[in-house]
């Protein structure tokens, strides 16, 4: 297995997958190194399944980790960790200023919507639109039913619809 292939293919995705999980820069490039490294220590992907969807299992799973290991932390020693978000520019050199800044605020706005789902609501909706992963993969990587998974993505977009509706 050539580790650099794998980062160039699959890299961007997944890092934008972690920053989008994680909401903040430097967890999101942890659980991207993270990831790479369970791979590079595993090195037991098969040529048959998909790299991009074991990655992000990879990186959902130690994520599930350490949230479970700060909420535990937190309940024995009530420590607060602050969050920052950082987002990529957003640029189309087609459009118009006032284009480009209606796009700008349009997307933040979508992006606060759906990172404020929960987060059983809030992977599913990244890994299908974000990833374009089918619903039988995102089934296969959360280990539940594809019908859970439509079911999860059904209530998130109607949330979204009903909080992008109410215009907040």
């Amino acid at each position: 297995m050539e580790m650099e292939k794998f980062v160039e293919e699959y890299g961007k995705g997944l890092y934008a997958f972690c920053l989008y999980t994680t909401c903040n820069k430097e967890n999101a490039e942890d659980l991207f190194q993270q990831t790479f490294l369970v791979l590079f220590e595993k090195n037991d992907l098969e040529l048959g399944l998909n790299p991009k969807s074991y990655l992000i299992s990879i990186a959902l799973n130690l994520w599930k980790n350490r949230l479970r290991k700060a909420a535990r932390r937190k309940r024995l020693a009530d420590i607060s960790f602050v969050e920052e978000w950082e987002l990529a520019q957003i640029t189309d050199e087609g459009d118009s200023v006032e284009d480009l800044v209606e796009k700008r605020q349009a997307a933040e706005k979508l992006r606060r919507h759906v990172l404020g789902l929960p987060e059983k609501l809030r992977l599913v909706v990244l890994m299908h639109y974000m990833e374009e992963m089918p619903i039988a993969e995102i089934a296969k990587v959360l280990r539940i039913p594809p019908g859970t998974v439509n079911s999860r993505l059904n209530k998130a977009r109607k949330v979204l619809k009903e909080r992008l509706d109410d215009g907040k």
